[in-house]
């Protein structure tokens, strides 16, 4: 019998790509997965490398020692890829940068009004305000799209919709695939 590590994923990407989703659907795989969420770290905590960085050899020692799968979902902003390029032990992280970095302002914002729930943090807020966002998002996907080319990250095009559902799903399989 093969003594199997845990994996240790990260799940980085624009707001709306679908990190959040993906990474609960692992947990809910059976197949051993915790999930850390950046957004519940919140912009002080992942603004400190020094931080993200103990956090995230903290979840390696537990995937080595116990076997454990860990999901580290984040929007990174703060924390970025060329915080990620400077890590010692990034070749031991499988990671994947989400992103639709093809679809227009105006997508954005008629698909944040359409799919967002009552507990997104987007979820009726006033248009001036969501064209900020849409466009800060729209922004941010060419960005990270570049530092994914720069580093050769993966990045994974969601797209929306149901298109995102899929690719989404397709990404699961493979990733379970791996355990």
């Amino acid at each position: 019998m093969i003594d199997k590590k845990g994996k240790v994923l990260i799940i980085g990407g624009c707001p709306r790509a679908g990190k959040t989703t993906l990474a609960v659907k692992l947990v809910k795989s059976g197949k051993g997965f915790s999930k850390t969420s950046g957004d519940h770290l919140g912009d002080v905590f992942l603004s400190d490398s020094e931080r993200v960085k103990t956090l995230v050899e903290s979840l390696l020692e537990d995937a080595e020692v116990y076997r454990i799968n860990a999901v580290f979902d984040y929007y990174p902003d703060n924390f970025t890829l060329d915080d990620i390029e400077k890590l010692p032990f990034k070749n031991k992280l499988d990671m994947y940068f989400l992103g639709f970095p093809d679809i227009s302002v105006e997508e954005i914002k008629y698909n944040i009004k359409h799919y967002a729930k009552p507990t997104d943090w987007i979820y009726g807020v006033e248009e001036d305000y969501l064209e900020v966002v849409a466009k800060r998002i729209y922004n941010f996907n060419i960005k990270l799209k570049k530092y994914c080319e720069k580093y050769n990250y993966r990045f994974i095009n969601t797209g929306v919709g149901e298109e995102k559902v899929v690719i989404l799903n397709s990404l699961y399989d493979e990733i379970i695939k791996k355990c």
